[in-house]
């Protein structure tokens, strides 16, 4: 029964229009009151590259970041969150997954122990094909492995978590909020340590994340990547006033300083930003298609023609975007996806 009502608890949280980090907070007071955890980690993922974005955490320390960032994109291990974001099964135990052996696990080995923890409970949050936040419940050893039961739990979870992190990616931003006119660039070592920055790199991390970390966690995710790839990593993050950012890491050959990885960090492109606004409007590819017509200036009937329509379906359609995106002009609707 306690169950049941606390599965509904956190379903009524999902209706709520709240801010992603203030949802996700409430999200996991309700859920780690149902299965106890010592720690926890709840991310942001951007759904279209994968990498882990925003965090809000408990119970974890800041020097488990860089060797958690190095097991998820650099090492093969179990309940990747790559892996639960692509899979029809969203959530899983570190136990199960290794057939009840963790100690095969990179991850049990090397960053469980740095956060006292002997067992984790992942799971992605999805909604429509698309993965829009993950979650790592961890517990010491002496507690009890999380059961089929607390699995059971986030399945359920997964869609209406999913949809409540989508409808939160596209909350306005805070109007008041400035930051540097430059874009930052930080240099970080082979262990994902910071070897110098500018001035606007300092102001960007306060952006992405606690003051007191060294280095944000969407920042270690990113560079994480961008260390064992050839071609520069991205990704799109939302800072803490709810401006989209761009994150860049690319791994630098040669010189005679220790530095291995190069991170930018600026506004995101008003394309990229508009590339996951649809997906977090909820929109169908045809709406999504005729969207991306009008934001390019076409009239109905060139739209009508191009997508073989009639013009009368290309006006049921911009009334649905409309409907989804809150607008009721296509002025305001271009202005809208382009954060005009």
């Amino acid at each position: 029964m306690v169950r049941r009502e606390t599965v509904r608890d956190i379903e009524a949280i999902c209706g709520l229009d709240l801010d992603s980090r203030i949802l996700r907070r409430r999200i996991a007071d309700r859920l780690t009151r149902l299965i106890p955890a010592d720690s926890y980690c709840f991310s942001t993922i951007d759904p279209m590259t994968l990498l882990t974005a925003d965090q809000v955490s408990a119970g974890l320390v800041p020097e488990a970041a860089a060797a958690a960032a190095h097991n998820e994109y650099l090492v093969d291990d179990v309940l990747k969150f790559a892996a639960l974001a692509r899979s029809e099964v969203s959530a899983g135990t570190l136990g199960a997954a290794t057939g009840g052996d963790p100690e095969s696990s990179h991850r049990y080995r090397t960053v469980l122990p740095m956060i006292d923890a002997r067992h984790e409970l992942r799971a992605g949050f999805v909604v429509d094909g698309r993965c829009w936040g993950v979650v790592a419940l961890f517990r010491g050893g002496r507690r009890p492995d999380f059961t089929p039961a607390d699995v059971g739990v986030l399945r359920r979870l997964s869609a209406p978590v999913g949809a409540a992190l989508r409808r939160a990616a596209h909350r306005a931003p805070d109007d008041t909020a400035a930051g540097p006119s430059e874009a930052g660039v930080l240099l970080l070592d082979q262990e994902l340590r910071l070897f110098s920055e500018n001035l606007a790199a300092k102001l960007w991390r306060d952006e992405l994340g606690p003051s007191q970390a060294e280095l944000p966690s969407a920042i270690l995710e990113v560079a994480a990547r961008g260390r064992g790839a050839e071609l520069p990593a991205y990704g799109r993050i939302r800072g803490r006033s709810g401006r989209w950012l761009s994150v860049q890491a690319s791994p630098l050959s040669g010189g005679p300083h220790p530095a291995a990885i190069a991170v930018t960090v600026h506004p995101a492109p008003a394309a990229d930003v508009a590339e996951i606004l649809l997906l977090a409007y909820g929109l169908t590819p045809r709406e999504r298609d005729v969207l991306a017509r009008v934001v390019a200036g076409l009239p109905s009937r060139t739209i009508a023609v191009e997508l073989h329509i009639t013009a009368a379906t290309v006006q049921d359609h911009l009334k649905s975007v409309f409907a989804k995106t809150g607008v009721r002009s296509r002025s305001e609707l271009v202005a809208t996806v382009l954060g005009l």
